[in-house]
């Protein structure tokens, strides 16, 4: 069905549109009944059942945690011309959309606020886990930032349900974070859910377009990597992502699940006992930016003959904004592998 603003569904007049895709659309509305905003999910009915299509509902319904969305209010309704069964699935709106808004003019995420986001989303898995269900569509546009900048888990719409905690066969998942077990066996536990939110903390981190485009470009060679490991190895990391969070980044997207961690709480153990020192972001222009103590550091690099750069870094003082060269990381005449490790000795330094 196509909608359009200013269309009234239900008791539902729509506002603007939010997003969409194959299972419908997600439209900010006003509840006319309450005189309230919600944001709104119509679902035709296509090839799937009614009862499917409310599964989701009927799962948000039952949570209550500030870390994932609690669904308000759920039904069928007649819509269109001819009429149409479609389900209407009401649920809280947040002003500042997904953590996708937040990203930088290089597509990721600040350090600091990263690991402030995958702490938030991994309490909110912890709880969906003790009740039992595997989320299976983690991903960053599935984060939601709360009216007091909390992080928030969303969509249910292909949640499977374990009441023992045992693996299950997944209805659906997000096909570029499928895990090798997955691939494999066509299994999904709370250890793939925890393979899912590594990916996704990775695009978070490191930039976040990478993964899926490799995984549209190809499927099967992505299909391949993802069975062999190598979804993530250490080149594909970005120079300025510090030694530290590679590690839990790896543990969480290993390709056996018992080499990872086995409980979203484990996961977030680990995170909260990162000791940042500072945090790394890129500011309107493209420059990678280092921020710690009240000091901004930034790099150049400047091309040379015969293959060799001066790499230049300076150190701006955020009260003053005077800004110095910082020689301890300024070197003339190195080669293009040089760079990187002098990136990576910035970023463990001020990371």
């Amino acid at each position: 069905m196509n909608y359009s603003k200013g269309e009234s569904i239900y008791k539902y007049q729509l506002l603007s549109y939010i997003g969409g895709g194959a299972f419908g659309e997600v439209w900010l509305t006003i509840d006319k009944s309450l005189d309230a905003q919600c944001a709104l999910k119509l679902l035709p009915q296509n090839d799937t059942s009614i009862d499917e299509r409310l599964l989701e509902a009927k799962i948000g319904f039952r949570l209550q945690h500030p870390n994932v969305v609690n669904i308000k209010y759920a039904d069928i309704i007649q819509h269109g011309n001819p009429p149409a069964p479609i389900v209407t699935i009401a649920m809280p709106f947040y002003q500042q959309g997904s953590v996708v808004s937040k990203l930088n003019s290089c597509n990721f995420l600040d350090t600091k606020t990263a690991v402030t986001c995958l702490i938030d989303v991994l309490r909110g898995l912890e709880y969906l886990h003790e009740n039992g269900y595997f989320h299976c569509d983690i991903k960053p546009n599935n984060i939601l930032i709360g009216d007091h900048n909390e992080f928030i888990l969303s969509d249910y719409g292909i949640t499977c349900f374990s009441p023992e905690h045992l693996a299950v066969r997944p209805r659906q998942c997000y096909l570029p974070h499928t895990a090798p077990e997955t691939y494999s066996k066509n299994i999904y536990d709370e250890r793939t859910d925890i393979y899912q939110i590594g990916l996704t903390a990775f695009r978070l981190f490191n930039g976040i377009s990478e993964i899926k485009a490799k995984f549209l470009e190809d499927r099967e060679k992505f299909r391949k990597s993802v069975m062999e490991g190598k979804v993530i190895t250490d080149t594909k990391y970005q120079p300025f992502i510090p030694n530290k969070i590679r590690r839990i980044l790896s543990k969480a997207t290993a390709c056996d699940p018992a080499d990872r961690y086995q409980t979203a709480l484990e996961m977030r153990r680990a995170l909260e006992q990162l000791s940042l020192k500072g945090t790394c972001t890129s500011d309107l222009n493209g420059n990678i930016i280092f921020d710690r103590d009240g000091n901004s550091y930034r790099y150049e690099v400047r091309v040379l003959e015969n293959n060799k750069f001066d790499f230049l870094a300076f150190k701006k003082n955020q009260k003053s904004g005077r800004e110095t060269k910082a020689t301890k990381y300024c070197v003339n005449k190195i080669n293009k592998s040089e760079i990187q490790g002098l990136i990576k000795s910035i970023a463990n330094d001020f990371l």
